[in-house]
């Protein structure tokens, strides 16, 4: 347990005793056996298990073969398991002095976060595409999202762990409503280089076209990105990013852009 980083008050050891008695029914001393094997306890007369600490006993288990046994005889045997427990504390405390505070690798581990219930469905995304790629870019073992808002995240990477966390709750945190924009606008067909990307959702990313245009942001859709179908957005482009975009005009008064019609324009040399 404390291998697993399981906290503990108290650290217990346990041994298990035998006993051997003289087969021809003399007078011999019983013998008493510590630490014993499969062997020894099936051919001995007694299996004794003791367990407990520096303090004291606190679990044990006793069969035996014979019609009873003496009270020196326990004692003996419960004197001997005392020592051998005692041993084993030592041993245990100088290879793991207490609980680990870190776990290996090896070890699976979870972390907890609560999402708004409004972002579940950002979360999972359309036919559960985001919380697939979310685990596959993550290296992630599990992500499971709550009805109310709990998310798990489990896997073996504490530091891809914590950046999917940051990754979701950046995802799913409620922005400020921006100002409206009342122009001037972008005359269509015109190339803006090295716009930044202020935002990537599930359907496009959000450039900003810079100095010229403050507080302007059009919509590069998905399907604009690249001149191939784009599998996973968030693994192709991220926040911070700079593109270049070219104008395709308004619609529904929206500014949309085009990453793939710069390429294309490019490609016809114009």
């Amino acid at each position: 347990l404390m291998d697993a980083g399981v906290p503990m008050s108290r650290v217990i050891a346990g041994v298990a005793m035998g006993l051997i008695l003289d087969e021809d029914g003399g007078d011999d001393e019983p013998l008493v056996l510590t630490d014993i094997l499969g062997i020894e306890d099936g051919l001995g007369t007694m299996d004794f298990k003791v367990a407990g600490d520096e303090s004291g006993i606190s679990t044990f288990q006793l069969d035996i073969k014979c019609e009873g046994l003496a009270v020196e005889t326990l004692e003996r045997a419960l004197e001997q398991a005392r020592q051998g427990r005692l041993h084993i504390l030592e041993q245990m405390q100088a290879a793991l002095p207490g609980p680990r505070t870190e776990l290996p690798s090896t070890v699976p581990k979870m972390i907890s976060l609560t999402v708004p219930v409004s972002s579940i469905g950002k979360v999972i995304g359309p036919g559960g595409k985001t919380i697939r790629a979310i685990i596959e870019d993550f290296e992630l073992q599990g992500l499971d999202v709550g009805e109310e808002g709990a998310i798990a995240v489990s896997g073996f990477n504490v530091t891809k762990m914590e950046q999917a966390k940051a990754f979701i709750e950046k995802m799913t945190a409620e922005a400020a409503p921006k100002p409206s924009y009342d122009g001037p606008f972008p005359e269509e067909g015109r190339i803006f280089r090295k716009c930044e990307v202020v935002s990537v959702k599930n359907f496009g990313v959000f450039v900003s076209l810079g100095d010229e245009f403050p507080g302007l942001e059009g919509l590069v859709h998905v399907s604009e990105l690249h001149t191939e179908r784009i599998r996973n957005i968030n693994g192709f482009v991220k926040e911070g990013q700079r593109i270049d975009v070219k104008c395709l005009g308004m619609a529904d008064g929206k500014l949309k852009l085009s990453r793939k019609a710069v390429f294309e324009t490019a490609a016809a040399g114009k």
